[in-house]
């Protein structure tokens, strides 16, 4: 049977989510990390920075960060991200700029940054404009 223990932040409230903000996975070497939706939600459950690109994608990518963190896991721990943009026509190159200058600031690479899919679609509230799941992998520490 396989060990799950959901993924919690104080950065993301619990109380409005009826999913769990990730899902941590134990298998034999390795942990798996399952990151749901993200996007910019601050710890009362309030969406941030309606209308602005840029400051929902980098405090999208912060939540993830924090929940990572609070898994003693890292964005470079990251194998894959889903990307989903209200408007892709309006905001692709707005995300690659935006996923770019964190990416820089992290100190990820061409060669070091994870795999990703970008598709449009309606997201759960109207003020969001981006959304992103993750998965991360980190090799199991010996106790």
């Amino acid at each position: 049977m396989l060990k799950k223990t959901q993924m919690t932040t104080p950065r993301l409230s619990e109380a409005v989510a009826s999913f769990p903000r990730g899902l941590k996975v134990e298998l034999d070497n390795t942990i798996m990390m399952f990151i749901s939706g993200t996007a910019s939600v601050g710890p009362k459950g309030e969406s941030c920075h309606p209308g602005d690109f840029h400051a929902q994608a980098m405090h999208t990518y912060k939540n993830i960060q924090s929940l990572l963190e609070e898994q003693n896991a890292s964005f470079k721990d990251i194998v894959k991200f889903t990307i989903y943009l209200k408007d892709m026509k309006k905001d692709y190159d707005n995300l690659n700029k935006a996923r770019d200058l964190f990416f820089q600031e992290i100190g990820f690479t061409r060669q070091t940054i994870p795999a990703s899919t970008c598709v449009q679609a309606s997201l759960c509230r109207e003020e969001l404009l981006i959304e992103i799941e993750a998965i991360a992998m980190v090799p199991k520490r010996s106790s």
